[in-house]
């Protein structure tokens, strides 16, 4: 994925993007379903704005439109190149502080609640952005101070400081997916997001026990309808049943199992199959729980991370891994690559200064703890080698393993020493310090905080608060990410999480279906209206 400029990001700023075109209609839906397996127990909500399941989001992709998103299949957010949904067009204030957007208009809701208007946009927001509501999406609009309609067609976006990357933190899917004031308002989460309602090209149809959520193509469709009728994804979290149904024919595409030689495996085995890969895909990131000891320690954070053989583990997983030296990947605009970075910040595998750090910390009779594990295996895999890495500096780390979609609850509620968190961001500089480093992101124990699992900032060498803050009030793209960079080498230094590595997303493709775009770069999800078989 190549790097987004100052230039590119700025084209078009307060003179309006065109409205990037939509495919025209197609004259025929193929019968036949398409039959999609994503690696989950069960939904967890596919509402947009408590969404955090990948397998749940790429059902919502299909479901709701978003304001804006990059072309599909890559992640290219220069403003001349975003494509426009919901939106037909739109302008950014010379500050960079008031977004205006013009609505298609003659966007229709599913189940003829009514057409999409800027009421329905300021509603999504507004749910999103109060506090009260516990929305997992709150901490990406936190420049955000209101939503303001101008007319049935047209809503600003007022923010509290310049943010010139502001549609690809707040715009785009899953945060820009606008749902329908009429059928959401007074309604609870939970409820909305097991009777979804969105204007996307499919519909919702129900969820069902044994073969997971059944979605329909939308007649109603202001953009190209799709070509297969129907949909149906399958959570499955065991890699191997998904594979073997792939291998018998009976799915067409399969959320890839990313261990360590799967491609290698199944290519081996259908030599004809698609993968359709993502790059950096999602970014592993592992947080200590300062509030629990001896994580308060800085010292043992810097020997457990010392404790941890990078290369190895990237070498493992083959070509789907690849290095993260900071805290956003280096293919991010700003990110470290390693010669950039000071040698003490590397943190090199040296299991000699780890047990040496451990034994300064009072720990030289070594340490034992038990985290709470999702069983799905790129998590699985990843800790399990941690595992045996620490064992060798005298680390004893338990795991108990439980349901993917239980991990996302409980690991919430503050109750791991040690949480692994696999994240997908656009490619903007400040989103995930702002979502994981800030100390008003903290997690709590009522699950309602958000997604600082270290509390840095409220505990652990002060946090960046500041810096975090004061590149969010900087207009300049170019000064922003030099801010973010200050911010990145402190927490290195007080070592509250960690990045691993990045691990690509890969879906295994029946070789005679056709998406009509490449896969190059994005989130684990993708539109499916265009997808055909073409035998």
């Amino acid at each position: 994925m190549r790097k987004i400029d100052r230039r590119q990001l700025l084209v078009g700023a307060g003179a309006g993007a065109a409205a990037s075109a939509l495919p025209g209609p197609v004259s025929a839906q193929n019968a036949r379903p398409l039959r999609v397996a994503v690696s989950a127990t069960n939904m967890f909500s596919l509402d947009p704005r408590r969404s955090v399941q990948n397998a749940d989001q790429f059902i919502s992709r299909q479901i709701y439109d978003s304001l804006m998103d990059p072309p599909y299949g890559t992640f290219d957010l220069a403003y001349d190149k975003v494509l426009n949904e919901v939106a037909e067009s739109w302008t950014v204030s010379p500050d960079a502080k008031t977004w205006t957007v013009k609505l298609r208009r003659g966007i229709k809701f599913h189940r003829n609640i009514g057409e999409l208007t800027a009421a329905d946009v300021k509603f999504t927001y507004d749910s999103m952005i109060d506090p009260k509501s516990a929305s997992t999406q709150r901490v990406y609009l936190s420049d955000l101070e209101s939503v303001r309609v101008v007319d049935d067609y047209t809503v600003e976006f007022l923010l509290n400081q310049p943010n010139p990357t502001f549609h690809a933190s707040g715009l785009i899917s899953i945060i820009g997916s606008i749902i329908p004031r009429k059928a959401a308002e007074n309604v609870p989460f939970e409820t909305f997001s097991r009777s979804p309602v969105g204007s996307g090209p499919y519909e919702f149809v129900a969820m069902d026990p044994n073969r997971g959520v059944v979605l329909k193509a939308f007649d109603g469709y202001h953009g190209a309808k799709p070509k297969i009728d129907t949909i149906e994804f399958r959570y499955m979290a065991d890699p191997t049943a998904r594979t073997l149904a792939f291998l018998k024919g009976d799915l067409d595409i399969i959320e890839g199992a990313r261990l360590p030689g799967w491609v290698d495996q199944l290519r081996q085995q259908k030599p004809d199959t698609i993968f359709d890969q993502t790059r950096p895909g999602s970014i592993k990131t592992l947080y200590f729980n300062m509030s629990r000891k001896p994580f308060d320690d800085v010292r043992v954070r810097r020997a457990l991370r010392y404790g941890i053989d990078r290369e190895v583990l990237i070498k493992a997983f083959g070509g789907i891994a690849g290095p993260s030296w900071g805290i956003n990947p280096p293919e991010f605009p700003g990110g470290f690559t390693e010669q950039e970075l000071p040698e003490e910040l590397r943190y090199h595998y040296d299991p000699k200064k780890a047990r040496a750090l451990l034994a300064e910390a009072g720990l030289g009779r070594g340490l034992k703890f038990e985290i709470l594990m999702t069983q799905r295996e790129d998590y699985a895999s990843i800790m399990l080698m941690v595992q045996d890495m620490w064992r060798s500096i005298g680390v004893d780390m338990a795991i108990r393993t439980i349901d993917h979609t239980t991990y996302h609850a409980e690991k919430n509620k503050n109750v791991n020493a040690v949480v692994l968190q696999s994240s997908t961001f656009a490619p903007v500089e400040t989103q995930i310090p702002l979502a994981y480093f800030h100390s008003s992101a903290v997690v709590k124990s009522d699950g309602k905080g958000l997604n600082n699992f270290s509390h840095y900032g409220v505990l652990g060498g002060g946090g960046v608060d500041d810096l975090l803050d004061k590149a969010q009030a900087e207009a300049d793209l170019q000064r922003r990410q030099e801010i973010i960079r200050q911010a990145e080498l402190k927490i290195l230094a007080d070592m509250p999480a960690f990045t691993i590595c990045t691990l690509s997303f890969v879906f295994a493709r029946n070789p005679r279906l056709s998406l009509g775009f490449d896969v190059k770069a994005g989130y684990a999800r993708y539109r499916l209206s265009q997808a055909q078989f073409t035998a």
